[in-house]
């Protein structure tokens, strides 16, 4: 699979409609996205995802941003040691395939 057929998780919220306002926002600007998890199920809403493909997550995050209500719901990221941002969701990098490392503050 290719980096740019690679979906990223770069948004998470508790409100079906919060996701998919960022969806729309993250679109006007040209960056494709899905929302995934807006299904009620028996215990209640689940967080809501947005994805994007991962070659858009820098444009993404800058467009997000700059809008206080959809940055309240960035996944925060790591830096790989090639120098690529990626999702703390992941624990592989997108762009090499290095693993990221353990965190101390973790345990």
């Amino acid at each position: 699979m290719r980096s740019q057929d690679r979906l990223a998780r770069v948004a998470e919220f508790s409100s079906s409609i919060s996701a998919h306002s960022v969806r729309i926002l993250l679109e006007a600007h040209g960056v494709k996205a899905t929302v995934v998890g807006d299904v009620m199920n028996e215990t209640g809403l689940e967080l809501v995802s947005v994805y994007i493909h991962a070659n858009q997550i820098e444009t993404a995050r800058m467009v997000m941003r700059d809008v206080p209500a959809a940055s309240e719901g960035l996944i925060p990221s790591w830096i790989c040691s090639c120098g690529a941002e990626v999702d703390a969701g992941f624990h592989c990098c997108w762009s090499c395939g290095e693993e990221a490392e353990e965190s101390s503050s973790e345990g």
